[in-house]
């Protein structure tokens, strides 16, 4: 981990002109794309964005599948989705694609209170019209893989 110092640092020197490729070396550096993603994170949110932040920030399971949805219907890269949303992490974005393939991304269930009949129907339709869009993105998504999948497999045929 690298403080904002050192972010703010780096940053200063990449906008100078100095290459990415000679202040990974000189900062240690690993990651090729670190530099870009710090440059984002200060153009989105100022200094605030290079500072490291323990506390992680919880999402609702609606305002991810917003996300998901929104990317996949502007076919938008992770960094575009997330710079969107004002999303630190893009990597977050794929995380959440996965576990929704896969079925493990599911909407937060905190303490049972006590509820009425009325607000258990109403919790339970709303469940079921989350589930419902779940698996429109689901079949959407796997459609699209197939046709890319399809679509190489007729590219792999044809001589070149």
């Amino acid at each position: 981990m690298f403080t904002a110092k050192i972010k703010q640092q780096v940053l200063s020197e990449y906008l100078q002109g100095t290459s990415s490729r000679l202040l990974m070396r000189k900062y240690g550096i690993k990651g090729s794309a670190t530099i870009h993603q710090w440059l984002t994170n200060f153009k989105l949110f100022g200094i605030q964005g290079l500072e490291n932040h323990s506390k992680k920030t919880f999402y609702d399971y609606s305002f991810k599948i917003k996300v998901i949805k929104w990317r996949q219907e502007h076919r938008a890269s992770y960094p575009t989705t997330a710079a969107h949303f004002k999303l630190k992490h893009p990597v977050m974005i794929w995380d959440w694609e996965r576990k929704l393939i896969e079925g493990r991304l599911k909407p937060f269930k905190g303490r049972s209170l006590k509820m009425t009949d009325k607000s258990k129907q109403s919790k339970t339709l709303k469940q079921l019209q989350e589930e419902n869009e779940l698996l429109r993105i689901r079949v959407a998504y796997l459609e699209k893989l197939e046709a890319l999948a399809q679509k190489k497999s007729q590219t792999k045929k044809k001589p070149s």
